[in-house]
């Protein structure tokens, strides 16, 4: 998938959009809102699946687990990277 930050709103968030890819439609906005030890990250994913009355109903039986479990994943990864200091070139995480 390609996406594109389509919204800054540094330090609060970002947003960015699928440019290519599976979906018809992918938006994701990272929040970010301090802490007394950090912050606190938030994603909102809001996305529409191809391919009509089919794509709704794999939707609601296959991706939207899968998209909540990688959204789940990738902030334990970054919370860890950021609690250990590790650096991580962007790509996936190691799970």
């Amino acid at each position: 998938m390609t996406s594109r930050i389509t919204r800054l709103d540094f330090p609060h968030s970002f947003t960015d959009e699928q440019v290519k890819g599976p979906f018809k439609a992918f938006r994701h906005v990272h929040g970010f809102e301090p802490t007394a030890g950090g912050s606190i990250m938030t994603d909102r994913v809001e996305f529409t699946a191809p391919l009509g009355g089919l794509g709704r109903v794999v939707e609601r039986l296959v991706l939207v687990r899968y998209l909540e479990r990688l959204i789940r994943d990738r902030g334990r990864f970054l919370a860890r990277a950021g609690q250990d200091g590790s650096r991580h070139d962007g790509g996936s995480p190691a799970m």
